[in-house]
C-alpha cells in the first residue's frame, strides 16, 4: 500500500507500520482492538504516560488563553516556568528555549564554539545526538553515515569501558590540539545506542580533561532529564559539572514538540554585550511551556516521587526475573531505562505482535516504560517482554 507521507529511518516500501485507533496511558489500541503496552515511552519522550490530564490540561488552558506570541515577548507563564527550570537543574544559568532535542544540540555547539573561539566537538562512537546537520555530525552510530556531514570538525574518542582512565583519550586531545576543541558532546547514560552506564571514575577524569584544556562540557540529557535515571537529570548521578545541558523528550511528556538548553552563567553572561546569533520562529512557544508547567507540576508531587520510589526497584526485580533466561546474556539498567542483550535477533514487528511496543535492536532489546504506570500493569506488561525474549 502506498501511502502520502513518508516514514522515518525506514525502507518506504516495506516500512513497519501500524493502524492506530486511540490510546490510554500506557496501551496503543489498534483498529483490530488489540491492546499494545508501549514500553519504550514511544520515542523515549512519553515519560508521563499517552493521555496524561496533569499535562493536557495546562495545554488546553493556553490555548485559550496566548496560544502563540512572539520569542520576544515576557509573560508570567514564561518567567515562572523558566525558574522552576532553573530550580530543578540547580547549577544557576540560563535557558534557551527550542523545539526538539537536535536544536537543543545544534545550538550548544553554536554557543560553546563562540564562546571559546575553537572548532572541534569531542564525541563517542556509541551515540546519538539528533537529525539535524551539526547533531547528526556528532552522532556516532548508522544515521551518520548517509549524510554529509560536518564530520570534520568531530573527533571521536574511546568508549569509556575501552579507555577507563582515559589515558587514549588524552592523547586523542594533544593530538588535535587543545586549543581547537571547544567541548565534550556526551550523553550522559546512551539511549537507543545500549543504555550504556559510564562509571563515576570516567566521569571524574572527563571534568579533570575539561578543567585541564579549558573545554566545555555539552551534557546530551534529551532520554535521561525528568527523572528517566530516578533523579531529576542523569548527570546527578555521576561527578560532573556540566557547562550545558540538552533537554527535550519528557520536558513536554511529547504532548508538544519542545525542548531546552540550559547555559552556565559563565557562557551566558558572555552576551551581555554582544550578540546571541542563535534562534527560532517557535522560540519559547506557550503550548510547551504550558506542557512543561504540568511536568514540573507532577514530577515535584509527593505522589509521583513516591510511586516512582516503588516503580523503579520493581522495574529492576521483573528485569533481574530475566537474567536467567538462556536467550538473556546481558541486562544493564538505571531508574526505568534498561538494555537486555539476547543471543538471539529480535525485530519490531515480531515484539509487536507479541503486544509490546518496544524498541528491538538487532540482538537487543530497549525499555523505557513511562514513570506512571501502576505496579500491576507493569508486572503485566514485562509478561509480554519475557513471551517476547522466549518465544
Amino acid at each position: 500500500m502506498d501511502f502520502p507521507f513518508l516514514f522515518t529511518w525506514s525502507k518506504q516500501k516495506d516500512a513497519t507500520h501500524f493502524n492506530l485507533k486511540e490510546v490510554k496511558d500506557h496501551q496503543i489500541i489498534l483498529e483490530s482492538g488489540q491492546r499494545i503496552f508501549d514500553l519504550t515511552s514511544i520515542s523515549f519522550q512519553a515519560s508521563f504516560g499517552l493521555k496524561n490530564q496533569q499535562i493536557i490540561n495546562p495545554i488546553i488552558e493556553q490555548l485559550r488563553n496566548v496560544p502563540m506570541t512572539s520569542p520576544k515577548a515576557i509573560f508570567p507563564l514564561k518567567t515562572d516556568v523558566t525558574n522552576k527550570l532553573l530550580d530543578l537543574i540547580n547549577l544557576g544559568g540560563k535557558i534557551f528555549y527550542t523545539v526538539s532535542g537536535a536544536e537543543s544540540i545544534e545550538n550548544a555547539i553554536k554557543i560553546a564554539r563562540q564562546f571559546t573561539g575553537r572548532n572541534l566537538i569531542l564525541a563517542r562512537r556509541k551515540s546519538y545526538h539528533g537529525a539535524s546537520l551539526g547533531a547528526l555530525s556528532i552522532t556516532g552510530d548508522w544515521r551518520n553515515q548517509d549524510h554529509l556531514t560536518l564530520s570534520d570538525y568531530t573527533v571521536r574518542i574511546p568508549e569509556p569501558d575501552d579507555d577507563p582512565d582515559l589515558e587514549e583519550t588524552r592523547k586523542i586531545i594533544l593530538k588535535a590540539g587543545p586549543d581547537k576543541i571547544a567541548a565534550f558532546c556526551l550523553e550522559t547514560v546512551s539511549g537507543a545506542n545500549g543504555v550504556y552506564i559510564p562509571a563515576a571514575k570516567w566521569w571524574h577524569g572527563i571534568q579533570k580533561l575539561c578543567n585541564e584544556f579549558g573545554i566545555k562540557l555539552i551534557l546530551d540529557e534529551v532520554v535521561c532529564g525528568f527523572y528517566r535515571t530516578g533523579r531529576a537529570f542523569g548527570f546527578l548521578h555521576f561527578p560532573v559539572k556540566p557547562d550545558f545541558i540538552c533537554m527535550a523528550k519528557a520536558i513536554s511528556g511529547g504532548y508538544v514538540p519542545f525542548g531546552a538548553l540550559w547555559v552556565s552563567d559563565e557562557c551566558a553572561r558572555s552576551y551581555d554585550d554582544k550578540i546571541l546569533s542563535c534562534g527560532l520562529t517557535n522560540y519559547a512557544h506557550p503550548l510547551g511551556l504550558a506542557a512543561l508547567s504540568g511536568v514540573l507540576a507532577l514530577t515535584s508531587s509527593m505522589e509521583f516521587q513516591n510511586k516512582l520510589r516503588n516503580l523503579i526497584p520493581h522495574f529492576s526485580n521483573q528485569l533481574n526475573e530475566l537474567r536467567d533466561l538462556p536467550e538473556v546474556t546481558t541486562i544493564r539498567h538505571i531508574g526505568m531505562l534498561a538494555a537486555i542483550e539476547l543471543n538471539k535477533s529480535l525485530s519490531f514487528d515480531s515484539v509487536f505482535q507479541q503486544g509490546a511496543y518496544a524498541l528491538a535492536k538487532d540482538k537487543m532489546l530497549i525499555l523505557c516504560p513511562a514513570l506512571t504506570y501502576g505496579i500491576d500493569e507493569l508486572t503485566t506488561a514485562m509478561r509480554v517482554i519475557r513471551k517476547v525474549i522466549t518465544a
